[in-house]
């Protein structure tokens, strides 16, 4: 049987001549309303012919996009179902049909990029003109996969972000990013995806063009507003029907009864009183405008857009107003997790669950009210633990006294200038964990316990500096951020071997601490002034400490479809602070504190009371300069020692092997 076999100078003439006939030069949204088709079979709730008059905000943006413009980025950040996904595709369309180069499309998930390359496979067969010029899918064809649809003059690659190989192994004029928000903080220790990202187009120069989307998270940690923080910040304006007062549609002006039955927005304009009424939105959006609220950088082009801009027939706002209400009173419950979500999808705008904690100002103004500075105590102060910090050019330290009803004072900050990997820097902070603290009484105390942080890039350091030191009560610790972990472990892990593989029971100790844990104890109790569990700061801390101890919030993540309570802080901000009093809370658990009864505590009282006229006492230096931390004297041989109660529960000795063996 003979089969028909194709012209092959028939093939080349018609492509010859389709080269010669001039691309169509449209923008991307003209293109759009000419070409583009949404398939019905994506579940789409408009499939036929695009219009981009349904949704007139999105005509800009696209604007924005054509090869034709000069900007070299743009930046949506926008509610959910707004148009962040509609634009792309027909970005990718109208780049595929006028000006055809590589595109690379990145995801923060593998099943989410399965869904968008299938979508965007759709759209191909849904367009005619598409479909003409991208290349069949058969089974033997690598041209036309999952994850790659070739056409004539370039590819489009659909992949994820979160692997360093993704965003490194081609070039392409034209980079795609949706939920960047989503994506991993670093790829492969290799940098921010963003920069990888557009490290892909550097050889096209000013002919590349980059178009992140998504909607926000958490402050201090959101991709998408860090890119439109340096952007020319663009809101879409809409007129009032009655005054003509252009406006942003915001939030706080929304009006609606209990039952939700009338929905109105009042207008902004100063002379204009008017409630404006949801079908008069189709108009608004209509005459509305772009209006540009910052310089930028000159070259990166940003949008704002929030749920109230949805058209009609979309997400009203009658449902909107539902949805807050519910979620206003399931965070008066202490869930902040449907008001996150309604902030980041609805609204578009960073959730800072800080706001709803104590600040950081509220703080430094009851500091400034204390009666005493660093190195000095008041005489509710019974005991101190202490903590250290290792960061990779210094050692912070914290001195932290504990009362009745584990009530703190911060008594001691100092920072170690120098190199962890030097030995003088740890004879330093030796020196400084032999120093005892001036108690009212006269009597000086002693840190009973100190938690050296292990986590960070001086591990060995750490270990050989706790390893000869247990008997002091010096131990090295490793934070456990998982919810439920108690605040210290009930025994310590052993990290010494022998040659033999074995673990060597006099090795040294690793106490694993449940950092989520004592961050909710810590953040519970910042309210509370005085009394159990209220924390008191020396007067003379600088402010820059008080932002370190609130830098950091509790937020609701989904990891693989499951909700994940975690604390996180801002790229740019501190938390040392903070870190250094959950070392300490760590401490006072080992010594059992917080399981001390009145009668521990009178027993503990009365060990002070009872230090004599003529017992030898340990002196405070004068600070040298202001602002430096008190200079401690070292204990005199016969100083007074405090009685410290058993803790309730018994925990293994801290003796030495090590120094046994020497």
């Amino acid at each position: 049987m003979q089969t028909e076999k194709p012209d092959g100078a028939e093939v080349y003439r018609e492509a010859y001549f389709r080269g010669l006939r001039p691309d169509p030069s449209l923008w991307v949204d003209e293109w759009a309303d000419e070409y583009m088709r949404i398939p019905r079979d994506t579940g789409a709730a408009e499939p036929g012919k695009y219009r981009t008059l349904r949704t007139p905000y999105a005509r800009e943006p696209m604007r924005c996009l054509s090869p034709a413009h000069p900007c070299k980025r743009v930046v949506t950040m926008v509610a959910s179902q707004l148009m962040k996904t509609q634009i792309a595709l027909n970005w990718i369309g109208a780049l595929i049909h006028m000006v055809p180069s590589n595109i690379l499309t990145l995801l923060p998930s593998l099943g989410l990029a399965k869904r968008v390359s299938s979508r965007i496979g759709k759209t191909i067969k849904a367009t005619p003109v598409l479909r003409e010029r991208v290349a069949a899918s058969r089974s033997r064809d690598s041209r036309n996969t999952m994850d790659t649809k070739e056409f004539e003059g370039g590819s489009l690659y659909v992949t994820t972000a979160g692997s360093a190989a993704n965003l490194a192994e081609l070039s392409a004029r034209y980079v795609y990013g949706d939920e960047i928000d989503r994506w991993e903080v670093d790829v492969g220790e290799e940098g921010d995806p963003i920069e990888l990202a557009e490290t892909r187009g550097s050889t096209f120069g000013r002919n590349a063009k980059f178009y992140f989307s998504s909607s926000p998270t958490i402050k201090g940690a959101s991709r998408i507003d860090d890119l439109f923080e340096g952007s020319d910040q663009r809101y879409y304006y809409v007129p009032c029907p009655t005054c003509g007062h252009m406006q942003i549609l915001e939030w706080e002006r929304l009006h609606y009864p209990q039952d939700f039955n009338v929905v109105h927005y009042e207008c902004a304009g100063p002379d204009c009183d008017v409630l404006i009424e949801e079908h008069h939105k189709g108009d608004m959006l209509a005459r509305g405008e772009w209006r540009a609220h910052a310089k930028g950088d000159g070259e990166t082009v940003g949008f704002h857009l929030n749920a109230l801009y949805s058209p009609l027939g979309w997400t009203g706002w009658k449902s909107l107003a539902k949805q807050f209400e519910k979620a206003k009173k399931a965070q008066a419950k202490g869930d902040l997790e449907p008001m996150q979500v309604f902030y980041n999808t609805r609204l578009a705008k960073v959730w800072d669950s800080a706001q709803e904690q104590t600040k950081a100002s509220v703080l430094i103004e009851r500091a400034r009210r204390e009666g005493f500075s660093l190195g000095a105590m008041p005489a509710a102060v019974m005991m101190i633990t202490g903590s250290v910090d290792v960061q990779a050019d210094r050692l912070e330290f914290m001195a932290m006294g504990w009362g009745v009803g584990m009530e703190r004072w911060v008594i001691d900050h100092r920072v170690i200038a120098g190199d962890p990997s030097d030995e003088r820097t740890w004879a330093v902070l030796d020196e400084l964990l032999k120093e005892r603290y001036r108690h009212p009484c006269g009597v000086g105390l002693g840190i009973l316990a100190v938690a050296v942080d292990s986590g960070g890039h001086h591990t060995d350091e750490v270990y050989q500096f706790c390893r000869v030191r247990r008997w002091r009560n010096i131990f090295a610790i490793k934070g456990a951020s998982k919810p439920g972990k108690p605040v210290i472990a009930q025994r310590p892990s052993m990290v010494d071997v022998t040659w033999k593989g074995q673990t060597e029971r006099g090795g040294a100790e690793l106490w694993f601490v449940g950092t989520d844990t004592a961050k909710d104890w810590i953040y519970n109790r910042y309210p509370f002034e005085s009394g159990p569990g209220a924390l008191h700061f020396a007067n003379d801390l600088p402010d820059e400490f008080f932002a370190q101890c609130v830098a950091e919030r509790k937020v609701a993540k989904y990891v693989r479809g499951h909700k994940r309570i975690e604390w996180i802080k801002g790229k740019a901000e501190r938390n040392e602070a903070l870190d250094l009093m959950v070392y300490c809370l760590a401490m006072a658990h080992y010594l059992g504190i917080n399981r001390y009864q009145e009668h521990d505590w009178e027993r503990v009282r009365q060990s002070l009371a009872q230090s004599g006229l003529f017992d030898e006492k340990t002196v405070v230096a004068e600070r040298v300069k202001a602002g430096e931390p008190a200079r401690i004297a070292s204990p005199p041989s016969q100083s007074v020692e405090v009685i410290v109660p058993r803790p309730a529960v018994q925990r293994r000795s801290s003796t030495s092997g090590y120094l046994k063996r020497r």
